[in-house]
């Protein structure tokens, strides 16, 4: 037997035993033991009322709510009493009519009266016997009997009118009994006004024994500071494990996870409010233990930032024609350019287009793919947004992106950080199969296999169907086994459920795989991305040189004006002195001498002074 066998069937065992000690914890726990008198054989049960007196119920009218009854003298009715009550829990508020087998989880009820014949009203008293149903075997007979009796009398009075009249029932935590009650008057059973129910009162209403103030703190400390603290550590201790293992969480928002929490307590209150007030009675810690999951939750978000990654795979088609090189040919008088009937490209530029309006049409298969960081710094995980997926990464491994092969790195701007170019003739960009759960039967799939020429005993064969049995029954054996222990049937349903699900599904191992573009491919794009930028820093360097270029005509203009009025200052002051006169009195303007350079000169003049300076060079 197999290890994961034994583990089921170990499971199975202990929760027939617990099933059988809580079947005999009723038992064991009668106040007064069946007694058998010797050699009559007669059984004398214990408790005042005899079993079929407890079982009988009331009379309800046609047509009128389950707990209403006719009370009254006579065959005239004066008048009707129903038996009401609140149900437990926070969202309820208002008083329903009690049904037949229905389990009453507060400690109140309410004789609602509907009375207008003054023979109706008047005092009344209740009379409730809570009890349990026991069997025993005399003589060979089984005999059925009331055990744990235990009766408790309320007085009400029966006002005329609407009234309503609380009677409160002796609490009964930890158990579930059964309960008849009916009404008396003047010491006689008023005829038909009786009624019958389950009671099992909410934990939720029991009082914590606190008396004093050291007392509150320490049970303050010791049910919510000490497991809220070691709650959170052990929270982000485990979130930080399931990101290495899995990559990520499941992936939905913060918004998300607070709806599906919201609905979740509000059905939990409202439709198990009792189960969920036994847990906390019995876990006390559970509101300091409500940490871990908010600790697990906002962990799990504290990860490395997605990446998507872009897998491109060209599909090759062949031309229908060449665009360019067609200069030999006469030009098609209906062709269309590209750019429309206002192109300026030249008829050799033009093509005939057919009915879809495109003279060619080209393929490109995508795939974006969102990627994480492995935590282990090999590769990257793709991870698959849900439950499910999440569940399958943490028990199997996920699938892992190894781009390390590749020689040629391409990023891009946009939706995508990096795009991979994949082999032209492979079927698809990217084959991803992503880890997920997969059903298989449970414990026979644990069966082992037989050795060749053998085959496996039917002993064997046997004792594995048995198991796998017991555990497709799990949900049935929790429900047995929560109501005997704690009287929460719900609560171990969903424990059997829990574990029937973590062995019927196994988690299957993720791949991924891609095919590389040839190098030639990679590089041509490459090339081309080298040759632009290279074309970009040409552009560059010659508006540079430009700009320098106007920068040095400019200075070299001042300069040369500059060096004018000083020729022109100097050519001033030598007249001067030559003529002993102020040549600005006269009105000689101060720039009278630069104007000789400005004064355009003939052409005639110039070769004539050219001539004569030859002449003197002779």
């Amino acid at each position: 037997m197999s290890r994961g066998a034994a583990v089921v069937a170990v499971s199975l065992a202990v929760l027939c035993v617990l099933s059988a000690l809580g079947a005999a914890m009723p038992a064991m726990a009668a106040g007064v033991p069946a007694q058998v008198e010797g050699g009559s054989g007669e059984f004398d049960a214990p408790g005042p009322f005899e079993i079929s007196e407890l079982r009988t119920g009331g009379n309800q009218p046609a047509a009128a709510p389950p707990s209403v009854r006719y009370v009254g003298d006579g065959s005239q009715p004066g008048g009707a009493i129903a038996l009401r009550h609140v149900p437990a829990g926070p969202l309820e508020n208002q008083p329903i009519f009690l049904e037949r087998g229905k389990t009453l989880n507060t400690d109140e009820v309410e004789l609602y009266s509907t009375v207008f014949g003054g023979s109706a009203t008047g005092e009344y008293e209740a009379v409730i016997v809570y009890w349990s149903a026991e069997s025993r075997t005399v003589n060979g007979t089984t005999v059925e009997y009331a055990a744990d009796q235990e009766v408790q009398r309320a007085t009400v009075d029966v006002e005329p009118g609407y009234a309503s009249a609380p009677i409160a029932l002796n609490s009964h935590y930890n158990e579930s009994v059964q309960a008849t009650m009916w009404l008396e008057r003047d010491g006689q059973v008023v005829d038909g006004a009786r009624w019958r129910f389950t009671h099992a009162s909410a934990p939720a209403s029991q009082q914590v024994q606190i008396e004093t103030q050291a007392d509150a703190w320490w049970y303050v400390f010791r049910t919510a500071i000490l497991p809220g603290v070691a709650s959170i550590v052990v929270g982000l201790s485990a979130a930080r494990a399931t990101l290495k293992r899995a990559g990520r969480g499941p992936g939905y928002s913060l918004g998300t996870y607070g709806f599906l929490t919201g609905v979740g307590v509000l059905l939990a209150i409202a439709g198990l409010y009792y189960e969920l007030a036994v847990v906390v009675q019995h876990v006390d810690i559970l509101f300091g233990l409500s940490l871990l999951p908010i600790a697990y939750g906002g962990g799990l978000r504290i990860r490395d930032p997605t990446e998507n990654i872009a897998f491109e795979r060209k599909e090759l088609t062949e031309a229908l024609n060449l665009r360019r090189g067609q200069t030999h040919k006469e030009a098609d008088p209906d062709a269309v350019p590209d750019g429309g009937a206002e192109s300026s490209a030249s008829t050799s530029d033009r093509i005939s287009l057919d009915e879809d309006g495109y003279y060619d049409e080209l393929f490109e298969d995508l795939s974006l793919l969102k990627t994480i960081r492995a935590p282990d710094g090999n590769g990257r995980l793709v991870p698959r947004k849900g439950f499910r997926p999440f569940f399958a990464r943490l028990f199997s491994s996920a699938a892992r992106l190894d781009l390390t092969d590749l020689r040629t790195r391409v990023s891009v701007n946009g939706s995508a950080s990096q795009k991979v170019y994949v082999d032209p003739e492979s079927d698809h960009a990217v084959d991803l199969k992503p880890a997920h759960l997969r059903r298989r039967m449970p414990v026979w799939h644990r069966l082992p296999e037989p050795a060749d020429g053998e085959s496996l005993s039917p002993v064997t064969r046997g004792l594995y169907g048995l198991l796998t049995v017991g555990a497709l029954a799990l949900p049935l054996i929790g429900w047995q086994a929560g109501a005997a222990v704690a009287n929460t049937p719900v609560v171990g349903a969903a424990v059997g459920v829990v574990l029937l699900a973590v062995e019927s599904y196994e988690a299957v191992d993720g791949s991924i795989d891609f095919d590389p573009a040839p190098r030639h491919d990679v590089t041509a794009d490459a090339s081309l991305t080298v040759m632009q930028s290279e074309h970009s820093d040409a552009k560059t360097l010659e508006e540079y040189e430009e700009i320098v270029w106007q920068e040095r005509t400019s200075t070299a203009l001042e300069a040369r004006e500059v060096d004018s009025r000083r020729d022109a200052s100097m050519i001033r002051r030598l007249l001067e002195d030559e003529v002993n006169m102020d040549l600005g009195a006269t009105g000689v303007d101060e720039n009278a001498g630069s104007e000789l350079e400005d004064r355009p000169v003939d052409e005639s003049d110039r070769r004539a002074g050219r001539r004569d300076t030859e002449e003197d060079d002779v």
